[in-house]
């Protein structure tokens, strides 16, 4: 099989798994980051959708994973940056890549943990719908 096409496979299977964990009630790819992006703790389904384990995102930038966020501060003056999450709840697709090396699009939620005693953010990403649609080709 060649690898776009494994590739595909991957993605419309994360993707139709990412849609059952929905309906069962189940997260999506959920990272803990700090305040300057690096990623604290991750769930088993960051660990599907990025074929990493856990183990290997611990304390990497979440740049890794999501490359537009490289240049970006995620934090200004104590919050989350403000454009940055004006593009995740207006539908913004990020570019993100897996060990593999493959890209697909997606979906971000950003959310300022306040809860915690460091402080930090909440990262949700699940596969762009029209990826999943079109079986995860590349756009």
């Amino acid at each position: 099989m060649p690898a776009h096409q494994a590739q595909q496979s991957h993605l419309a299977a994360v993707a139709r798994q990412g849609l059952i964990a929905a309906r069962a009630g189940e997260d999506f790819a959920a990272m803990t980051l700090d305040d300057r992006g690096m990623i604290r703790d991750c769930n088993r389904a960051s660990e599907m959708l990025f074929r990493y384990r856990r183990s290997e995102l611990v304390w990497r930038h979440v740049s890794m994973l999501l490359p537009q966020l490289a240049e970006l501060e995620l934090m200004q003056n104590g919050q989350p940056n403000s454009r940055l999450r004006f593009l995740c709840r207006s539908g913004r697709h990020f570019q993100a890549v897996t060990q593999d090396g493959g890209h697909f699009a997606s979906e971000l939620f950003l959310n300022r943990l306040n809860n915690t005693e460091h402080g930090g953010l909440s990262l949700i990403v699940r596969p762009a719908l029209e990826a999943a649609g079109d079986g995860g080709q590349r756009k």
